[in-house]
């Protein structure tokens, strides 16, 4: 009787331990796999995808844990202002183009990132997040994601924190404003195709805390949604100077850069290098 109960015993223990694997205690940035109930095992890499030339590749970890991807390009000279690219829902990091090089040529230190749900970003277990499952709080929880950003821009010694541009599409640039309303060392946002409210994410709300910094509103004609937010935002602002520019077309966001040829330039030369100019 006694060794039968010792048999039950131990067979219970050992079925116990099958069924509840010891929790992976390595970091959550190294090369480890994480394994889940509705998932496979994922693997964390240490970096993202391979950054362009110029760039490159890193994750950002934020205050509620999860794991930006982004790209960074050194700047050409010391104190150079920084710019963060936040780009529009459903693309990734990779749609800004040539803009970034101009950036750099021109002094200023750049980061593009991935907002969570999309691209390479990873939630705080390693794994990717479908875009559609993203809740009205997981997207003004991508503010967060912002603040990464710019804690890594302000991290680097021949870069000043206390200087940086947003240039954001769609809801980046309504995150873009939210975010400045909140973090003065922001001196100029540039909103591409920015709406009233996207996804919850409402920027006249934060325009008092805003106030009297350089704002640059772009959208297409007809992009009726994005074109009529751009009038009532300019008409709500105190943001000081504020300007509002207008194409034909229906071009939405990052695709303003695709298809306007100039733009690009018109951003840097005619907007950032008056209002975030680089120390020469």
């Amino acid at each position: 009787m006694r060794a039968l109960l010792s048999f039950i015993v131990f067979s219970a223990a050992l079925l116990f331990s099958t069924a509840c694997p010891r929790a992976d205690q390595s970091p959550p940035n190294s090369a480890t796999s994480i394994q889940s109930s509705q998932t496979a095992a994922v693997q964390i890499p240490r970096v993202p995808a391979l950054a362009p030339a110029g760039a490159d590749s890193r994750y950002l970890t934020t205050l509620d844990g999860w794991h930006v991807a982004a790209w960074y390009w050194a700047p050409k000279t010391d104190k150079a202002p920084g710019v963060i690219l936040v780009h529009m829902r459903g693309k990734d990091k990779s749609t800004w183009g040539t803009l970034p090089d101009k950036l750099v040529d021109e002094g200023y230190a750049v980061i593009a990132i991935d907002l969570r749900g999309h691209g390479e970003t990873l939630n705080p277990q390693g794994q990717k997040v479908l875009l559609n499952s993203l809740t009205e709080a997981d997207y003004q929880a991508m503010l967060n994601d912002i603040a990464a950003a710019h804690a890594a821009l302000a991290a680097e010694q021949n870069v000043d924190g206390e200087r940086v541009a947003i240039i954001g599409a769609s809801i980046g640039a309504n995150l873009g404003i939210m975010y400045a309303a909140g973090d003065r060392r922001v001196r100029t946002v540039v909103a591409l195709s920015p709406g009233l409210d996207y996804f919850g994410l409402k920027p006249a709300d934060y325009l008092e805390g805003y106030d009297a910094r350089a704002l640059y509103l772009i959208a297409s004609e007809g992009d009726t949604t994005a074109f009529e937010s751009c009038q009532a935002l300019e008409k709500l602002t105190t943001a000081d100077p504020v300007s509002f520019r207008k194409f034909e077309g229906k071009d939405h966001g990052t695709d303003l850069l695709k298809n306007h040829a100039g733009l690009d330039n018109t951003i840097i030369s005619g907007w950032l290098l008056n209002h975030l100019p680089p120390v020469r």
